[in-house]
């Protein structure tokens, strides 16, 4: 009994080695499949070279190992040529930015320098600019004081000869005011004394022929003429007659003449200057001087009897201009070499030009 009992705890014993050496073994295959799944070299060389009989011995398992390590071999070439090439690309990336960097910070210089010579020149121009503009601005400012300095004097003058010639006019009308009063003082003097000889030679005749009669008579037959005589003397009416035709003269009505209208005519005042320039072409310009400008009229004329007549074609004020088409009627009132004067359509005195 007891004999049998030690030969079942031997076998026991024995069993369970097996067991656990099949065990053992099932876990080392297991470890070495895992490690391969996983790419872990060094563990699969360790169970390789472990000198393990069960995995010696498995004529596959030594197949697939070798396989795996070639193709980890393989592998970590081409990891190493990979990388190596990575290295490689990596460096010339590298590279590349260097000489891009390098040849964009020449650029950025070269730049800078391209800006900065263009800014000087573009500060040289706008000095150059500034320095014309003032300059301009200094010869318009000088012109512009010159020209109103020339106005002015010609404003001056003219006035001062509008005055001269308006106290000319002045004086030459009193002038021959006067010598029209002396002339119908004398001329009525001149009368008079043709009337008290006429009178007193009347009184003589009677007074003579108070005395003598029948001389008187026989002279009355012989000489009837002589008789008449004073009476044709004693009558003076005669010359007011003569003063009476020129005014017949001077209502008559004006033509005008186009030979006279031609010419530069000019009124001055103290407010404005105008001058009025009538060609033979039938065209005209009449400038209105002022202080606060000029007023410049462009176009043609025409005259019919006492009518003088005005199409306007062009306007500038100062600096501005415009187009356009008017026309103005004038009543010629007097036109001499020296003066002409119009009137408007209400009547008024338009125009009182000289030259």
């Amino acid at each position: 009994m007891r004999i049998t009992f030690l030969i079942l705890l031997l076998n026991s014993l024995f069993f369970t080695q097996v067991a656990s050496a099949v065990s053992e073994e099932v876990k080392l295959k297991g470890a070495l499949l895992k490690a391969m799944k996983t790419h872990d070299t060094q563990i699969v060389k360790a169970i390789a070279n472990g000198g393990y009989e069960s995995i010696d011995r498995d004529d596959v398992l030594q197949e697939r190992i070798y396989e795996y390590l070639d193709a980890e071999r393989q592998r970590a070439i081409a990891a190493k040529e990979k990388a190596k090439a990575d290295a490689l690309a990596k460096e010339e990336v590298k590279e590349k930015a260097r000489v891009d960097t390098i040849n964009a910070q020449k650029a950025a210089k070269e730049k800078a320098k391209t800006d900065a010579i263009a800014k000087e020149k573009a500060a040289a121009v706008a000095i150059t600019a500034k320095k014309v503009a003032e300059e301009k601005k200094k010869k318009d400012a000088i012109a512009a004081k010159k020209r109103a300095k020339q106005n002015a004097a010609a404003k001056e003058k003219a006035k001062k000869d509008a005055i001269a010639k308006e106290q000319a006019h002045k004086k030459a009308t009193a002038d021959k005011k006067k010598r029209d009063a002396i002339a119908a003082k004398k001329a009525k003097e001149k009368k008079v004394q043709q009337a008290k000889a006429a009178e007193k030679k009347r009184k003589q005749a009677v007074a003579a022929k108070k005395k003598a009669p029948k001389k008187q008579v026989k002279a009355k037959k012989a000489t009837p003429k002589k008789i008449a005589t004073p009476k044709k003397v004693a009558t003076p009416k005669v010359a007011p007659k003569i003063v009476v035709v020129p005014v017949a003269v001077a209502a008559a009505p004006l033509t005008v003449s186009d030979k006279k209208l031609v010419g530069r005519w000019k009124q001055v005042s103290s407010e404005k200057v105008i001058t009025l320039v009538i060609k033979k072409d039938t065209s005209f310009s009449l400038e209105q001087v002022e202080d606060d400008g000029t007023l410049t009229i462009l176009g043609t004329w025409k005259s019919e009897e006492n009518i003088f007549m005005l199409s306007i074609k062009k306007v500038q004020r100062n600096v501005h201009t415009r187009d356009t088409d008017i026309h103005r009627i004038y009543k010629v009132e007097r036109l001499s070499k020296h003066r002409l004067v119009l009137r408007d359509k209400r009547n008024r005195v338009a125009y009182d030009l000289k030259r």
